[in-house]
């Protein structure tokens, strides 16, 4: 089928996660991308490499792509910069402020090259405040953003990070797809082109729909009362387990966390997730256990001690062993109780969810052989979103790309003797 953005050239300069990964999802949409890499490449290809220049990380964000490794700071590296700007319809970066400076790659620089350019610039804090030129990378924004306070896990008695995912990068490169989509529907009608600006910062802010929210009339009051609180712990010179504790309300715990975790059952884990009260109830008959804290229409947020909840916990541990996943999962979709399975890591690979809706494709990468990787969890008219072109080779495209310019094969090998161009290897 033709993809929602055939056609569409975008040029990316992004390197490691929130970039590399928003360009990945513009290539799943049929988007030709050419990621435009120094002469020893994004970094992220050498964390932990499987292959020369070939890692986990980098072959997990750069699916679909043609590189051009380039020393875009001599002239002659400029002047094909140049030349791929004005055929671009999108470029993309995430590079410090001070840099794309440097570089001469920001707005008005690419602009005065195409005018109608969407132009999306990702940095790690934004380009105004007390933080505007600093590096940033995902863990730093869960820090500042409250993400890691709001998780509750301690490590040696300080606030431990999201290590399995990277929201603020993932968040930050899923809305610069949303936004260079948005801007190329905006040019077509209209013929103008757009700068986009955003950071992690504040894609980690975005995401945070419920903790970043306060209702003034519930939320002003017993908020500086608590920063007052807080402040006068830190100035005893406690540390952070000592917040938690003060600000968990000397140990009372919501009456609903029963209704929303996992449980061992007898030969396996199964999640629950009752959001109403009416699921809870169903939960609670099924289990016979009394609980009169979800009655009612509407659950107030009640909270009890920490000596009642861990005795409820008990109970309903103890029922929840009492049966197998699979009769759990029965009995829970007959109730209207929305369950799964826990899968471990290694099973979601089989999982015939995952089969079902055809998630995984197999690659064939030129250097780590068939690689098995989730699709684009896209889909138009029933057709999946897969994309079936591996991460590229450092430099692998540049014949290629250099000929759709009209550069002859006589240029391209004088960049290279040049050392403006790396070769492939």
């Amino acid at each position: 089928m033709t993809r929602p953005l055939t056609g569409v050239r975008v040029l990316d300069f992004t390197e490691y996660v929130a970039g590399p990964y928003g360009t990945m999802m513009l290539a799943d949409l049929g988007a030709e991308v050419v990621k435009v890499e120094p002469l020893d490449g994004d970094h992220w290809r050498r964390q932990q490499p499987l292959a020369p220049l070939e890692s986990r990380y980098f072959v997990a964000v750069n699916r679909g792509k043609r590189s051009l490794s380039l020393d875009i700071f001599s002239d002659a590296g400029r002047a094909v910069v140049d030349d791929l700007i004005r055929e671009a319809d999108v470029v993309i970066m995430n590079y410090r402020q001070p840099t794309v400076e440097r570089l001469r790659l920001d707005y008005d620089s690419v602009r005065a090259v195409r005018p109608d350019v969407i132009y999306c610039n990702i940095t790690a804090f934004g380009t105004r405040g007390p933080f505007k030129d600093r590096a940033g990378f995902d863990l730093l924004m869960q820090a500042m953003t409250g993400i890691m306070d709001f998780e509750r896990k301690v490590d040696r008695g300080v606030p431990v990070g999201i290590l399995t995912v990277a929201p603020a990068d993932l968040s930050a490169g899923m809305f610069s797809a949303f936004a260079v989509a948005s801007a190329l529907y905006e040019r077509e009608r209209t013929g103008e082109g757009h700068r986009i600006d955003l950071s992690l910062y504040a894609a980690a802010m975005a995401i945070q729909y419920r903790v970043a929210l306060s209702i003034d009339r519930y939320d002003a009051e017993d908020r500086e009362a608590m920063l007052q609180a807080i402040d006068a712990v830190r100035e005893q010179g406690l540390g952070y387990e000592a917040t938690l504790d003060f600000r968990s309300g000397l140990g009372l715990q919501r009456a609903t966390a029963h209704y929303y975790r996992a449980y061992q059952a007898k030969d396996g884990m199964v999640a629950v997730a009752c959001l109403n009260n009416r699921q809870r109830r169903a939960l609670r008959d099924e289990l016979g256990i009394e609980d009169e804290a979800v009655e009612g229409g509407v659950f107030e947020g009640r909270e009890m001690t920490g000596e009642e909840h861990s005795a409820l916990m008990d109970t309903f541990e103890e029922k929840f062993l009492l049966r197998t996943v699979a009769e759990w999962l029965e009995i829970f979709e007959r109730i209207d109780v929305p369950s799964v399975p826990v899968r471990l890591t290694e099973e979601i690979f089989t999982d015939p969810q995952a089969a079902a809706l055809g998630l995984f494709q197999t690659i064939e990468h030129p250097a780590l052989g068939p690689i098995t990787s989730v699709r684009s969890p896209l889909e138009f008219d029933h057709e999946p979103m897969a994309n079936p072109l591996p991460s590229p080779a450092l430099g692998g495209d540049a014949d290629s790309i250099l000929a759709d310019l009209g550069y002859s094969a006589e240029r391209v090998a004088a960049l290279r003797e040049a050392g403006v161009l790396r070769a492939p290897e």
